[in-house]
C-alpha cells in the first residue's frame, strides 16, 4: 500500500513564483496533518466506520511512519483554481481527507508596494492507497505534475 499526499497547486497566477509555491505547499502539508488529527478524533469516537475511513487511518500511519521525520510521499500537481476546487469537493464528498488552502495574507507586489490579499492558493488530497484506488486515479489524472 502506498499512501500519497497530493498537493494541487494553482498554475493560473502570474504571482505564484517558485518560492510562493513552496510556501503554499508547506501550508497545505501542515493543514493536512491538522485536518487528519481532527479526522482521527472523529474516527475514534465512532463505533462503525466506512471503508475509506479505515483505509485513511491505516494509510496515514503508513505515510507518517515511512520516514523518521514523520512524512511520506508527496506529489505536487498543477491546475487552475476552479478545477482544483471542483476536484476537492468531489474528494470530500467521497470521504477523503481533502481541503483548499486559503491564505489570508497572500502577498502581491505592485512596484514598491506589497498588498496582502486573501486568496485560495492550492489544495491537498490524501489518497491512502494509490496503487488500488482507481477512483482517485481517475479524478487526478487530468492534472500534470507541477513544474
Amino acid at each position: 500500500m502506498t499512501a500519497v499526499l497530493y498537493i494541487l497547486m494553482r498554475n493560473d497566477l502570474d504571482s505564484m513564483n517558485c518560492g510562493k509555491a513552496i510556501a503554499q505547499g508547506s501550508h497545505a502539508s501542515n493543514a493536512f496533518v491538522h485536518h487528519f488529527h481532527g479526522f482521527a478524533q472523529e474516527y475514534n469516537s465512532k463505533s462503525v466506520h466506512m471503508g475509506i475511513e479505515t483505509a485513511t487511518m491505516s494509510g496515514f500511519n503508513e505515510w507518517e511512519n515511512s520516514t523518521r521525520q514523520g512524512f511520506g510521499t508527496v506529489l505536487t500537481l498543477e491546475a487552475k483554481m476552479s478545477d482544483i476546487s471542483n476536484r476537492v469537493e468531489l474528494f470530500q464528498a467521497l470521504g477523503y481527507v481533502a481541503g483548499v488552502i486559503h491564505d489570508p495574507t497572500y502577498p502581491i507586489v505592485d512596484g514598491q508596494v506589497v498588498h496582502y490579499i486573501p486568496l485560495d492558493t492550492c489544495a491537498y488530497v490524501f489518497v491512502p492507497n494509490k496503487e488500488n484506488d482507481t477512483m482517485a486515479s481517475h479524478l487526478l489524472k487530468q492534472f500534470p505534475l507541477h513544474r
